[in-house]
């Protein structure tokens, strides 16, 4: 019992004397919890659904619904719809009510048709209780569904699925960047790196190169295995989707390097991870921002999981091209060139910071 009380007051020594693994141990689950908190907090909000010259019978009910209508006209609700900034567009041709839906998330799609049935079927009740001709005219006899993106089949976990497919990329490659560097440093690997001609820059330059091909192969069998085994739908052009895959992982291997050099062991790294990749994932797409805090959706835009999650979608469920993903794979790329270069001043300064051999 002695040597093991000898044992244990020695692990705590080292956590007391390392300050850095102290603060990530308590600081980094505070972050996240706190984030989960403000997140799961937030109001859900209805479906977002466009009209088009309804009956003022049937858009008056609509507009008692949990929905956000927005009334406008055929040509700006096909453009909003085609623009996923409704989820819906109802109009009203005779006696038949036509819904279009967005159709990449059933969720918002399910909700957007029960908005629509609540409101209608309402209409239906008051026009048998009081049997007044003013609600002759919206009475409906038929409904008629149909849709921009995806079909009736489509489940939830297929919009998730360009989601979990960036945020599996992203978070293995920077514990195995991060860890790789912490490593070299360990193992005294770098030291003899630097003792040689080689520069900085050019040991940076060939990791990012060296997981750059690695980050191909892990891209190409994750896609094999969600499109193949696991079959989530892909409605673009494949060679895109792994160009995106790609882009993630080297963004994510840039940034493990940047954070290895706050590291001084891999369990900081693992801590590290809670900080720089924990809130990414949270804020990527898994949860609606539409009622979070201004703040935390303005965060949401300075995060390159954030961008590789809304290029995964549109390519995988909308079926766009490289005209519409465009500007976020250069977001992307900007971030693999700011995190690199800052992992690149950073390694120098500990380089200029190394003493002088006597």
């Amino acid at each position: 019992m002695a040597r093991s009380l000898a044992i244990a007051r020695r692990i705590l020594t080292q956590f007391i004397h390392d300050k850095r693994t102290l603060a990530l141990l308590f600081v980094a689950p505070l972050v996240v919890l706190w984030l989960l908190s403000v997140l799961l907090a937030a109001d859900t909000l209805g479906p977002r659904i466009a009209t088009v010259d309804l009956p003022p019978e049937i858009q008056s009910q609509l507009e008692q619904t949990d929905a956000r209508i927005t009334q406008t006209s055929a040509q700006q609700a096909q453009q909003l719809l085609e623009d996923n900034q409704v989820d819906a567009v109802v109009s009203l041709d005779e006696t038949t009510l036509i819904i279009q839906v967005e159709g990449t998330d059933s969720s918002k799609t399910q909700a957007s048709l029960a908005a629509v049935n609540q409101a209608t079927a309402q209409v239906q009740a008051e026009t048998l209780l009081q049997a007044k001709d003013v609600f002759a005219q919206a009475q409906i006899q038929d409904l008629e569904v149909s849709y921009l993106h995806g079909s009736e089949d489509w489940k939830m976990f297929d919009y998730f699925g360009p989601a979990f497919i960036v945020i599996f990329l992203f978070a293995f490659t920077f514990i195995t960047s991060g860890m790789s560097l912490v490593n070299e440093k360990s193992a005294g690997t770098m030291t003899r790196f630097l003792a040689t001609p080689v520069r900085p820059l050019e040991i940076l330059g060939g990791y990012v190169m060296g997981f750059g091909v690695l980050a191909l192969a892990q891209t190409t069998v994750i896609l094999a295995v969600a499109l193949g085994l696991i079959g989530f739908p892909n409605e673009g052009n494949l060679a895109l989707v792994i160009i995106v895959g790609v882009s993630t992982a080297m963004a994510s291997v840039t940034l493990g390097l940047l954070v290895s050099g706050l590291a001084s062991t891999s369990f900081q790294v693992i801590q590290l991870m809670l900080l720089f990749v924990v809130p990414q994932i949270l804020l990527s797409g898994l949860f609606d921002l539409a009622a979070a805090p201004g703040w935390l959706q303005a965060l949401s835009q300075f995060l390159p999981v954030t961008y590789a999650v809304d290029a995964l979608r549109a390519i995988m469920l909308r079926g766009s091209g490289l005209a519409s993903v465009g500007i976020d794979l250069v977001i992307l790329w900007g971030f693999v060139a700011a995190f690199f270069l800052l992992a690149a001043l950073r390694f120098r300064k500990k380089v200029a910071k190394r003493p002088a051999r006597p």
